[in-house]
């Protein structure tokens, strides 16, 4: 049984515990606090930004790589009592207790904020000590956390070359770690079409789903979901026309040589076709004569133009556009008849980004009769 869960999945058990909590704070009754434990970069951070968007919830980030012992404690000063002349220590409220500037306003003073502890296994033992009194009472001396904060932590694996410190037992045994996995479906659903990641990296991972994260290293580029969209945002400025020395460059320093390697090798392929010419009925294909990848590729390479295509009309199916669909349709039907298995890949990046901008998914059923490859596409949105 699959122990790990993909970002989607995740959402569910964090908006479930942000619930309990509460409840569980109102009623007086203890309950686990989420770890969200996977390798860098894998998108932990943001799936938590995208829960309180979505729900209209407040959202503190603090930095636990960056924080300062004080910012945990407080400061101590010195009180009285009047009455008897008797000095005390009074702490004053600690940082991580301000909520005054956060990351994602609430919709309303009603709706909770998460409290967000990010890089929590960057912890040494005496900030750990603290969070223990802070995961278990929700105070650190006499500061208590409002009724409509729940707290939700994330952090790297001691296997992830991220610094791990270990964690204390009796903290450990206050938390409920959830082990995350990388996952291109969902990467390329919920991230990658709504943040403008190229195509062709895209269409490369789709087909390559091994490459989208790769083993941590220190003081060197690895693949993952993230260094993977830096390379996107470097490669953007450079346009289209990208030579593979410049491609070589961006992405060794992101993902590294062996991802590097595999993506020219895709690119050259991806690059080669002129879907202009080959959408306005230009130039014909044989089919017959291309590979796996070479149709692949040939499929993606017409889906990227197709979509820029649409995105500029708007999605608003003019007489021109009308035209290219006819004419990509044909090229899907002959793409059935040769390599029926790799249609439903090269598809679905049109239905995600078409389902993106206006919530239908027309234009695909309208390209393929094929039950089978509607049935694979559908299933896997």
């Amino acid at each position: 049984m699959e122990t790990s869960l993909n970002l989607n999945q995740i959402t569910s058990f964090v908006n479930r515990s942000v619930v309990l909590q509460l409840d569980a704070c109102r009623n007086g009754h203890l309950t686990s606090i989420p770890w969200l434990s996977g390798p860098p970069g894998i998108g932990k951070s943001e799936v938590v930004r995208e829960i309180c968007r979505d729900r209209g919830w407040g959202l503190r980030v603090v930095y636990m790589a960056t924080v300062m012992l004080e910012q945990i404690t407080g400061l101590p000063k010195i009180g009285r009592e009047e009455d008897i002349k008797t000095e005390f220590i009074l702490w004053s409220r600690p940082e991580i207790f301000n909520f005054s500037h956060l990351e994602v306003a609430p919709k309303s003073d009603r709706h909770p904020i998460i409290l967000f502890l990010d890089d929590a296994h960057l912890c040494n033992r005496q900030i750990q000590a603290y969070m223990f009194q802070l995961l278990t009472y929700r105070s650190i001396h006499d500061h208590r956390l409002p009724e409509n904060v729940a707290i939700i932590l994330a952090g790297n694996r001691g296997n992830d070359k991220a610094g791990f410190q270990e964690i204390l037992a009796p903290v450990a045994n206050r938390i409920f770690f959830i082990d995350l996995r990388a996952d291109i479906d969902q990467w390329v659903e919920n991230y990658a079409v709504r943040n403008g990641i190229r195509t062709d990296i895209v269409s490369f991972l789709q087909n390559y789903p091994e490459l989208l994260i790769g083993k941590p290293m220190e003081s060197g580029p690895w693949p993952s979901p993230r260094s993977w969209t830096y390379a996107s945002m470097t490669m953007d400025p450079f346009g289209d026309s990208l030579a593979n020395d410049v491609i070589f460059t961006i992405l060794t320093g992101h993902v590294g040589t062996e991802a590097t390697t595999r993506f020219i090798e895709y690119y050259e392929l991806y690059a080669k076709w002129n879907p202009a010419e080959i959408l306005n009925g230009h130039r014909s294909i044989q089919f017959k004569s291309l590979s796996k990848l070479q149709c692949y590729a040939l499929l993606s390479s017409c889906v990227t133009y197709l979509l820029k295509k649409l995105r500029e009309n708007k999605f608003n199916l003019t007489r021109f556009m009308e035209r290219l669909i006819t004419n990509f349709g044909f090229i899907v039907a002959e793409m059935i008849r040769y390599h029926k298995e790799i249609v439903p890949l090269g598809l679905k990046l049109l239905l995600l980004g078409e389902k993106a901008e206006t919530g239908r998914t027309t234009i695909i059923q309208r390209l393929t009769s094929d039950r089978q490859i509607v049935r694979e596409l559908f299933d896997i949105v």
